[in-house]
């Protein structure tokens, strides 16, 4: 198929030299220039300035990976062009026109630039083709309210208030330009770190091209080699940067509401919650606790005393959250305007005005937070806001920035807003998208300032590439319908794959009123994101979880209390996305890349590594079909074994939620607690799924120590069994004194053995024999010590005193 070349843009044309330097190759092509530079085997950056003759230094504010001064390559020439070999991949540069091929070791084509040439411009716009493989799959992109398989769509990267957006709305709140291309059974990713509102038609125009680019700057970006999908996260989180695990109370239950206006109303939300016995750990509070809208302040009126309210909250195992935007009120009597107006630390227009939009408090300023000083200078008001409050953690809001502009102050566009960038003045143009960034990364340093040795739990609606490493994120104002309901799966799933993994979207629905079956459907899925907070607008019906009648309180209370059961499974997952970047809510094509059925699938999703969700999203629905890929499945309910590869209909009466365990899983549990502060994994509950590899190592800390993994202990648990018998067993080891504390808290395990069909002869601990317990029903989640075969069921469950030892449990049949 012959494609044709587009027009009105300006490709760069033939390479007349090659220089290789200690990292790379540098090009000189006709009245441009470019480099490849290997940053790993794994990762190589393509750099092309079109129209300019040398290659400009960049300022990155995503890439934190130290780059090699010297990198293992080589490189040879041929009547093409050049070959870069970095032992993972294989770059071929093309001499005429200058075009880029990406292979992997095996010579497996990844990407490659168009026929007629890769990097071009028009103006000041730059832009990059490649072609589409026949059977390709994108994925990423940040925060897109796309399917998860975004092959056809174009897309802008500005961050954007998008209130009231629907499926297809773009652009939304967080761009990130990162992708993952799927095609031949083999994954690549490609990052383009530029800033200046990038673009991305992924087939969209022509279904053999796809193109990025920006408004500005140069044609920078990074090729990852897979093959598998988590091979391509894991190399472009290393890139840019991990969350550290999150403070354990941040995992639990989260309430909020636009606006809980005083601490009257606050107290009531949390006595509720205790009196109906919801496990909660956090009540945020919206715009209306600051005085006039003034950030770093409180509405005395409202709330007389914040520390005594926060103070006093804790005691019932409740922390504050508090929304902070980035907007400063214009008023000579606020010392937050008096010291930025002195300091000369707002954001200007061209001509050298301070510019001033309308937000909540009126007329404002916005801090240039890019700059060193504004970002020292705000993290001092993080600090002593947190010193004087006690609140928790902070939520920066409306941070795209959203900024209204009335008529009698001039029509000027957020284009005409300059910044100061290490010294030199830049256009809004570059740092829109990173303006929640800096403000993240001000907020983080004011929260560590204030809680030295402490996780921060930063929340924002706006960021990135690289945010992960300061904040939690929401979807920002979604609404109360299924629709919305079903958006937020590919919606968190695709900032899953964009290194995004602590994220959620409002429960219930931001705008309009959630009904009861709604809310019983979302919360069921909500407790799954790995951000879980229910939040609504003022005006709306409330949504609380005793909001809609007793029967949805019941559902609400059951599927919040399975959250906290399941917090040893959660936190271990977080640990692997501190260490690795595969997040917590993963799309069935990252977990299953090799599985045709699921590379376009996006009504259901993995939950960590061996939990499957498959929400109901249709009103009326009592059951649904369920697609399980290619390995064994157990129900998690009944714990009924099914053979995968097939479509089985799962039944969603609405106290339920269908959720499917891998076979080969050991998913750890905990007793329920009311708030974090009382959680204690004692006894350990730990329900072994019989598979191929069964096998566990689950992470333990205290849960807020900053940086995570100063102390832990880290237990590595075995399956096995034969024709005879199985066995399992575990292994414990820390790290750091406090981590050797640590091991002698936990004084009881209980194993839940399931596709268990036999009644054993004989079971031991560490070669002492267990007896068998006369109860009627399977233990609970108190200690239990001895076993108990539930033929039915064909259940069995081992309970014995441990106190963190190394173990060996024996079973004969």
């Amino acid at each position: 198929m012959t494609i044709r070349r587009r027009r009105s843009i300006n490709y760069i044309g033939e390479i007349t030299k090659a220089v290789e330097t200690g990292t790379g190759v540098e090009f000189c092509v006709e009245g441009s220039a470019a480099s490849i530079t290997v940053c790993t085997p794994e990762i190589v950056r393509v750099n092309v300035t079109p129209g300019h003759t040398e290659i400009e230094p960049a300022i990155s504010w995503s890439v934190v990976m130290d780059m090699p001064e010297k990198a293992e390559f080589d490189f040879g020439e041929n009547e093409d062009g050049w070959i870069i070999d970095t032992g993972a991949l294989n770059i071929e540069i093309c001499r005429d026109p200058f075009r880029v091929k990406a292979k992997d070791k095996s010579g497996r084509v990844l990407c490659e630039d168009a026929k007629w040439g890769g990097v071009g411009s028009r103006g000041s716009r730059v832009c990059c083709d490649k072609i589409i493989h026949d059977n390709e799959h994108f994925y990423g992109f940040g925060e897109k309210a796309f399917t998860i398989d975004r092959r056809g769509k174009k897309m802008v990267m500005w961050n954007t208030d998008a209130a009231n957006h629907q499926w297809d709305s773009d652009p939304l709140y967080i761009a990130i330009p990162f992708f993952i291309g799927l095609h031949d059974d083999t994954a690549y990713g490609i990052f383009f770190d530029n800033s200046w509102k990038p673009f991305f038609d992924m087939g969209g125009i022509s279904k053999q091209y796809y193109t990025f680019g920006a408004e500005g700057g140069p044609v920078n970006y990074y090729i990852i080699a897979g093959p598998r999908v988590k091979d391509v996260i894991e190399r472009y989180t290393a890139l840019t940067g991990r969350g550290s695990i999150p403070p354990l109370w941040s995992l639990g239950y989260h309430q909020s509401r636009w606006s809980y206006k005083n601490e009257k109303k606050v107290k009531q939300i949390a006595d509720k919650m205790r009196e109906h016995n919801i496990p909660c750990d956090v009540i945020h509070l919206d715009i209306h606790y600051m005085k006039g809208y003034r950030v770093f302040t409180w509405n005395p009126r409202r709330f007389s005393d914040p520390a005594a309210m926060t103070e006093n909250l804790a005691k019932d195992g409740f922390r504050i959250v508090t929304i902070i935007d980035p907007g400063v009120k214009i008023d000579t009597d606020y010392d937050m305007y008096r010291e930025g107006i002195e300091n000369d630390f707002f954001c200007k227009e061209r001509g050298g005005r301070l510019f001033t939009g309308i937000v909540w408090p009126g007329e404002t300023h916005f801090p240039d937070f890019v700059r060193d000083d504004v970002r020292d200078w705000w993290a001092g008001h993080v600090e002593r806001f947190m010193n004087v409050s006690g609140n928790a953690g902070i939520w920066n809001d409306m941070n795209e920035p959203s900024v209204n502009i009335k008529p009698h102050l001039r029509r000027i566009k957020t284009d005409d807003i300059y910044h100061e960038e290490k010294g030199r003045r830049v256009p809004h143009l570059k740092l829109r998208n990173l303006y929640a960034q800096h403000e993240a990364m001000a907020t983080h340093d004011g929260m560590l300032r204030a809680r030295p040795g402490e996780r921060p739990f930063i929340l924002t609606r706006s960021g990135f590439a690289g945010i992960q490493r300061y904040a939690a994120a929401w979807t920002g104002d979604n609404t109360s319908s299924w629709a919305h309901l079903r958006l937020s799966i590919p919606m968190l799933c695709g900032l899953g794959m964009s290194g995004v993994s602590f994220a959620g979207a409002d429960i219930g629905g931001f705008a309009g009123n959630c009904t009861p079956e709604l809310f019983a459907r979302w919360i069921q899925l909500g407790v799954f994101y790995p951000f879980c907070r229910t939040h609504t607008m003022m005006l709306s019906r409330a949504q609380q979880p005793w909001s809609f009648g007793r029967r949805v309180l019941r559902i609400a209370r059951e599927h919040i209390r399975l959250r906290y059961r399941l917090l040893p499974y959660i936190y271990n997952a977080f640990h692997e996305n501190s260490l690795t970047g595969i997040p917590v809510m993963r799309s069935m094509a990252l977990e299953f890349d090799d599985d045709d059925k699921c590379l376009s699938m996006d009504d259901q999703f993995m939950f960590g590594p061996d939990l499957m969700i498959a929400p109901v999203m249709e009103r009326g629905a009592r059951s649904r079909s369920v697609y399980l890929p290619r390995c064994n499945w157990f129900d998690f309910y009944t714990g009924v074994k099914y053979t995968g590869g097939t479509d089985v209909q799962g039944e969603a009466p609405l106290d339920r939620i269908p959720v499917y365990v891998r076979a080969g899983s050991i998913i750890p549990m905990a007793p329920v607690v009311q708030c974090t502060d009382n959680y204690r994994a004692d006894p350990l509950l730990l329900h072994v799924y019989p598979g191929n590899d069964t096998k566990l190592s689950l992470y333990e800390d205290d849960g807020i120590s900053y940086p995570a993994g100063n102390a832990y202990i880290l237990t590595d648990f075995a399956f096995d069994e034969s024709g005879s018998g199985m066995k399992l067993t575990g292994k414990t080891r820390s790290g750091g004194e406090s981590g050797k504390e640590m091991i002698a808290t936990r004084k009881n395990i209980t194993v839940f053995f399931y596709s268990s069909d036999k009644y054993p002869k004989k079971i031991s601990h560490n070669g002492r024999a267990l007896h068998e317990a006369w109860l009627e029903d399977l233990p609970g989640e108190e200690p239990f010590h001895g076993w108990l075969w539930d033929r039915g069921k064909k259940i069995l469950a081992v309970g014995f005193n441990n106190n963190n030892e190394d173990f060996t449990i024996d079973i004969e049949f």
